[in-house]
């Protein structure tokens, strides 16, 4: 008993003898979001890339981080309060009214350019799936022959763009990504897309130029355009698209716009294309 007095009259005359603390806090407004209604709550997405509000007209506005307006979600009357989930998108809507909690699951629609991106497919294909990969990701790797399999189901019904997303933890995936779109000028990407992916985890330099002799591609053409600015702007700008989509790793892949949520498999892609071509034919 006497050992625990003593302890707390240790630690309150510590206290007392710190001095005061006089700091002060600076407030700036960074953003005003005009939403036009009166909200009743706001919730921000784990990644601090979307953010949610809960209106009194029984809505959910979408924002973007850098308040912009992304799209609106109706929701029951007498919902109260919106937290986000752990998954991306999930969002928990609390209905004082009903006594209930609604687990809703968002997908902001994303517009990916595909301007300057490697395509397979029919351009009126009903279902694009973009892909954001890397040339040294095993799992990236693995996925290149299953789209194969995918694109062979759906010839007519799907669309490949691809993206690339070179990873900095891997040397050589930048160096890969260049010589991918240096191929492509000469018509050879997707040969030289796959002889990369077979070779993920020997990339180096050499292995590279071995790729471009067995595909036949011209040296001097293959150089300078590896060289070209144009070519690394391309591939800065696929990062950017996909940064701000939300990547975090790869692959990461969309359908139509949406981050896919089925697995990564035969089945998964069925279903996931499956369901977008019902929507399609069900849309108004």
């Amino acid at each position: 008993m006497k050992t625990r007095w003593l302890f707390l009259f240790i630690v309150l005359t510590i206290f007392l003898l710190l001095p005061p603390c006089n700091a002060a806090v600076d407030i700036e407004v960074l953003q005003d979001i005009d939403i036009g209604a009166e909200p009743l709550d706001v919730a921000v997405s784990g990644d601090g890339l979307w953010i949610y509000v809960l209106t009194s007209e029984a809505q959910v506005l979408v924002y973007s981080n850098e308040g912009a307006l992304q799209g609106q979600v109706p929701v029951e009357s007498g919902a109260r309060q919106i937290a986000c989930g752990p998954d991306d998108g999930v969002l928990y809507v609390t209905n004082t009214g009903k006594q209930a909690v609604h687990v809703l699951q968002l997908d902001v629609v994303h517009t990916f350019s595909s301007s300057h991106s490697p395509v397979k497919g029919r351009s009126d294909a009903p279902v694009t799936l973009t892909l954001f990969t890397d040339f040294e990701c095993t799992y990236c790797a693995r996925l290149a022959p299953l789209l194969d399999q995918v694109q062979q189901q759906y010839p007519e019904k799907v669309r490949i763009v691809f993206k690339n997303y070179p990873l900095r933890m891997h040397r050589y995936a930048m160096q890969a990504a260049l010589a991918a779109l240096a191929a492509n000028e000469q018509g050879q990407f997707w040969a030289f897309h796959d002889r990369l992916f077979q070779n993920y985890n020997r990339l180096n330099a050499e292995k590279i130029e071995a790729i471009r002799e067995a595909l036949g591609l011209d040296a001097d053409v293959f150089r300078q355009s590896m060289n070209k600015p144009a070519l690394k702007e391309y591939i800065i700008e696929d990062l950017r698209e996909g940064t701000a989509a939300g990547v975090k790793g790869t692959p990461t892949v969309y359908i139509n716009g949406k981050k896919m949520r089925h697995r990564l498999s035969l089945d998964g892609f069925r279903q996931a294309i499956d369901q977008e071509l019902t929507n399609k034919v069900s849309a108004p």
